[in-house]
């Protein structure tokens, strides 16, 4: 009995997994919400499967995404009305860092495998599936292994389909820095290359990027298609990071940071954040409307307060005032709340505001 006892206090005891705040909470400070404003909800997805946790890459549908596990497999989730979300395994690389970028169209699927070599280099493969009339992709088939050395800036463009190819960008092994933009047909043959001076990230295609150093005090904007560019400009304490219909100029102090977007011919310049908040995608205007910001407000766990800047109303609306990890793709933002099996994604589509 006093054993029982003992063991009934340990658990009482033992720290319970941390709850998050409802996704929709009203802000205190009377900032408008999305969900008031729209009259909306989030999509609810778990943040376990099966047990195994898993990290979003990009959502297809509303009943259909694309993550990885811990392991790097690239994985299909379905959640499919009020039956039990499933996972299936579309790539098991073997080692991490694994699926390192995804991108889907109508017909196919793809991705990047990333993995060490003998010698400790990082090595990658393109494959490649067909997707079923569900959209659950089928076997998967090695597309090239002629990636070079990938790039990666966490955009939702690292590896897109356009034009019957994939894209995607790797660095020269050069002693000049070049960016080389590669492409191959969806049914594989030859990779093309075309190289590029200086440091670039992909944008909705044909357009790169100027990235790094290199977009301090402006930045360039170039089609791999035809060679046109366009140039930015900016002050020359500013960073410039562009997407094909925006650049975000960054400002940085001791107290904080500006951040304003503004057209790539000049136009349209709005300070969008001030203070320590920090774009949550890489790319910028999303769906050419809305910019995902978020800040820490200094706490342990769901430390992060989640925004939306409206550039068609220049106007601020909370997502969410207590969030965990965030993210997005092309159309998509998503946050995390609550921590191990309690743990839960919310997605809003941005298409839902427009």
């Amino acid at each position: 009995m006093a054993g029982a006892v003992a063991l009934a206090l340990a658990w009482l005891a033992w720290p319970a997994p941390e709850r998050g705040e409802p996704a929709t909470a009203p802000a205190e400070d009377g900032t408008p919400t999305v969900w008031e404003t729209w009259d909306l909800a989030p999509a609810e997805w778990p943040g376990t499967i099966d047990g195994q946790a898993w990290r979003p890459m990009s959502f297809l549908d509303d009943t259909a995404a694309l993550g990885t596990d811990e392991a790097g497999r690239l994985l299909y989730v379905e959640a499919e009305g009020d039956a039990e979300p499933t996972a299936t395994v579309v790539a098991a690389p073997g080692a991490v860092p694994g699926v390192v970028a995804a991108a889907a169209s109508g017909e196919h699927l793809a991705w990047i495998e990333s993995r060490p070599d003998e010698a400790g280099r990082v090595v990658s493969e393109l494959w490649i599936a067909d997707r079923g009339t569900d959209g659950s992709p089928g076997e998967a088939r090695l597309l090239t292994g002629d990636t070079g050395d990938v790039v990666l800036a966490g955009s939702a463009y690292d590896l897109q389909f356009a034009a019957e190819e994939l894209h995607w960008l790797a660095t020269a092994r050069s002693a000049e820095r070049i960016t080389e933009h590669r492409s191959v047909s969806t049914g594989g043959g030859e990779v093309e290359v075309v190289g590029h001076v200086g440091a670039w990230q992909a944008a909705a295609w044909p357009w790169l990027s100027s990235a790094g150093s290199d977009s301090l005090g402006g930045a360039e904007l170039v089609r791999t298609d035809n060679g046109s560019g366009v140039s930015v400009a900016a002050g020359t304490d500013e960073l410039a990071l562009c997407s094909a219909t925006w650049c975000r100029l960054i400002v940085t102090a001791a107290d904080g940071s500006r951040i304003d977007l503004v057209r790539p011919d000049g136009t349209e310049r709005v300070t969008v954040a001030e203070g320590f908040a920090s774009a949550v995608s890489a790319d910028v205007g999303l769906i050419d409307r809305f910019e995902p910001l978020e800040e820490s407000t200094g706490e342990t766990g769901d430390s992060q307060r989640v925004t939306l800047f409206d550039l068609a109303e220049s106007e601020t609306y909370l997502v969410a005032s207590a969030a965990g990890e965030t993210g997005a793709d092309a159309r998509h933002l998503w946050w995390s709340t609550g921590s191990d099996e309690l743990r839960q994604w919310h997605v809003l589509d941005l298409t839902d505001l427009a």
